[in-house]
């Protein structure tokens, strides 16, 4: 399960800028696997291939690690006398702050235009548990939800990024 929940918030809490001029093709993640750190909201590396390419189709790709928030949050429940019967506190592991962060593309045609090269992104600077705000985070459920029948435990998958077919 902890598999499905990183590469949640890796998905949900990654924001990615990219020059006017060149266009991102491609953001793989290399490191997503699961982590020995405590329990808590902390700052995680990620690590995604990017590739991105200019007007003409000439590419510059490379490695790129971007820090994320990564964590878990204790979350709550208190009856209330009016519907829906329940006052609920569900907050997940977000950024406090987040700033600017540029990298070099070092893989590059050797004819790519110069802005091609440059890399434009936001990453964590701070985390901590807060309610999701979808000002500058995506807080919906992910695709396909499923129950797996063995557990009776709910998997979260995520497939798609278009918010139309978001099961919630």
């Amino acid at each position: 399960m902890n598999k499905y929940l990183n590469t949640f918030a890796l998905v949900a809490f990654v924001t990615i800028a990219t020059p006017s001029l060149s266009q991102l093709l491609e953001a793989q993640p290399i490191d997503s696997s699961p982590t020995a750190a405590p329990l808590g909201c902390h700052q995680r590396l990620y690590t995604y291939r990017i590739t991105q390419a200019d007007a003409q189709g000439r590419e510059c790709w490379d490695y790129v690690s971007v820090r994320s928030c990564w964590g878990r949050c204790d979350s709550s429940e208190i009856s209330d006398w009016k519907f829906p019967y329940k006052r609920s506190f569900h907050p997940v592991c977000v950024h406090a702050t987040r700033q600017p962060a540029v990298a070099v593309l070092r893989n590059c045609h050797p004819e790519v235009d110069e802005e091609t090269r440059r890399y434009e992104y936001m990453e964590a600077g701070s985390c901590h548990c807060h309610t999701c705000s979808t000002l500058d985070t995506s807080c919906e459920a992910p695709v396909n939800n499923i129950i797996d029948e063995k557990s009776g435990m709910k998997v979260l998958a995520l497939t798609g990024s278009d918010s139309d077919v978001l099961d919630y």
